[in-house]
């Protein structure tokens, strides 16, 4: 019995070149192969026997297995240094979330009737713990323009100059007004990172993958703040200013080491450049030569219909991006009111007024290690369940919790304090706090996903500028707040903000998990604002996580 089973290639004249392409072929596959090298074939068949063609079919199936492994161990590769990059960015978070905690241990130590060092009055100490909120937008403004002008990765790298300036002036610092002007340092510093950070991961990272890392800078404040605390109570303040410089200057040297981001290389003429990135970031040249090809298209297509004179405010007025503004400022405005973070800033007071005794410094410590713990689980949820599912359930969540306080607080009006009171206003709050994590997390998922690629890095930059604005004026405003509404009512308007939080998102928010930036970018372009209006095309998100594309393609006989 005969069959058709020796194939003769003709490739190429030489003998290293035709060596050179069998290793391409057996590495890539088939079609991706042919996409990116040139190539001549011509086949010669001839009759042989059945041994031969059993040899040849063995032969097919083992290329084929050499590229599944191939595929696995680029994809293990890509993922790795994807990682890698954003736990670089990750060690900055980290230390500029140290300054968001310092006043909570500065504070105490300068009021202590032991020390005379620097004397400070409430007045005085009100603007030590807000000063960082109010230089923060300051930062935030300049990131814009610093990140679509010079880079992602060198704005990051320059907003630890100002970090470190600040804590060591913190740590000589020998008045009031100069402690003032060093908090104010590391707050502007905060600012610059905040943008351009999450802006960094979401354009490095891919889909499946982005899921987990988006989120992870929140994850890296909550430890820094952790960390501040825990070593506020050990060490003398000047001490711990000190020791605050250390992940800044490791930050500095990672980022140093990490490629700038693929499509701000592309967009700034920076081909080349931007293929080495993408091979880095992908484990492979022939997918990042692919990934490549797909946003060089999108790039030349955006070009033909922009106008060269326009600014960034007609930019910001097209749909593509006045959709995901009115989004992201409209979540952030009802996640404030919702609470977010003023149970965190007062979250100790708030438990004391429940007639609890405790060491503050232990519950400052008890709270940030809860907010730590929630971050991370969020994280990890991140890659399981789609984002509109996480807020609404994270806003009903909360609201629920809020409400169920509230009524409690009203119950309880004019009555004696019992033990359980205590019981039950940490519970709901420690609940409050579980739930309510994913609202504090998800408007930098939404400003690194949501915003298009031209005007990406200054519109993060202009939007955390704004809600670090108004959360310095809502947490300065909270007090007489509060003694208008009493907690009670302060708690009743965070359940009412949650579900109406709820509701919009559940009307406006489009899916996405599982989405490219450019199909995100290509669904805010259509006329639809409402989300059950989407073209159904959309609708499809693959859920498996993480899961390496093998290619299955057998070289037949």
């Amino acid at each position: 019995m005969f069959c058709f089973a020796k194939v003769r290639l003709t490739l190429f004249s030489t003998f290293p070149s035709r060596l050179a392409d069998l290793w391409s072929h057996q590495c890539y596959g088939d079609d991706e192969y042919l996409k990116f090298v040139p190539h001549s074939k011509s086949f010669q068949v001839v009759p042989g026997s059945e041994f031969q063609c059993k040899k040849a079919s063995y032969s097919s199936r083992k290329l084929s297995t050499i590229d599944e492994q191939d595929d696995d161990v680029a994809n293990r590769r890509g993922m790795m240094h994807q990682i890698v990059a954003t736990c670089a960015v990750l060690l900055l978070s980290a230390g500029c979330g140290m300054p968001i905690g310092f006043s909570a241990i500065l504070l105490p130590q300068l009021t202590d009737n032991n020390s005379t060092e620097i004397p400070i009055d409430l007045e005085t100490g009100s603007w030590i713990a807000s000063v960082h909120s109010l230089a923060t937008p300051f930062g935030s403004l300049l990131s814009g323009p610093l990140a679509d002008y010079i880079g992602r990765r060198k704005t990051l790298i320059l907003s630890v100059i100002p970090l470190l300036l600040g804590w060591s002036t913190l740590a000589i610092a020998k008045s009031i007004k100069v402690v003032i002007f060093a908090r104010f340092l590391c707050g502007f510093a905060t600012g610059i990172l905040g943008g351009p950070g999450q802006v960094y991961i979401a354009e490095t990272a891919e889909p499946n993958l982005r899921s987990l890392l988006i989120g992870a800078p929140y994850v890296a404040y909550s430890c820094g703040i952790l960390l501040v605390y825990s070593l506020g109570s050990m060490m003398y303040w000047r001490s711990v200013a000190w020791c605050a410089n250390v992940l800044p200057l490791l930050a500095m040297l990672s980022i140093s080491f990490i490629p700038e981001t693929p499509a701000w290389l592309l967009r700034n003429g920076h081909e080349k450049r931007a293929l080495q990135a993408l091979s880095f970031l992908r484990g492979s040249e022939i997918s990042a030569q692919k990934e490549l090809n797909d946003m060089k298209q999108r790039l030349a297509k955006e070009r033909v219909t922009t106008r060269t004179n326009e600014n960034i405010f007609q930019l910001c007025c097209q749909r593509v991006a006045i959709k995901p503004l009115v989004i992201v400022i409209a979540f952030s405005l009802l996640q404030m009111f919702s609470g977010t973070f003023i149970v965190i800033f007062y979250a100790v007071d708030m438990i004391s007024e429940f007639g609890a005794e405790f060491d503050a410094k232990q519950a400052a410590i008890a709270t940030a290690v809860v907010r730590v713990i929630c971050c991370m689980v969020f994280c990890v949820i991140l890659i399981f369940v789609r984002r509109r599912m996480i807020m609404m359930v994270s806003g009903i969540g909360s609201g629920l919790f809020c409400l169920v306080l509230s009524g409690y607080q009203y119950a309880r009006f004019d009555q004696p304090k019992m033990s359980y009171d205590v019981f039950v206003g940490a519970g709901c709050l420690l609940g409050y706090i579980i739930f309510n994590t994913a609202l504090m997390v998800m408007p930098g998922i939404m400003i690194g996903e949501l915003f298009p690629a031209r005007i990406r890095g200054r519109t993060a930059g202009g939007v955390f500028a704004s809600m670090n604005v108004a959360l310095f004026i809502f947490a300065k405003k909270f007090p007489a707040l509060q003694a208008m509404l009493k907690m009670r009512g302060v708690f009743l308007v965070f359940g009412v903000s949650s579900f109406l939080l709820t509701a919009f998102m559940c009307l406006f928010q489009p899916e996405t998990k599982g989405r490219s930036l450019e199909h995100i970018e290509d669904y805010f372009n259509g006329d639809n604002w409402l989300w059950f209006r989407r073209d159904r095309g959309y609708k499809t998100v693959n859920l498996q996580p993480l899961e390496p594309l093998k290619d299955t393609r057998g070289l037949e006989a």
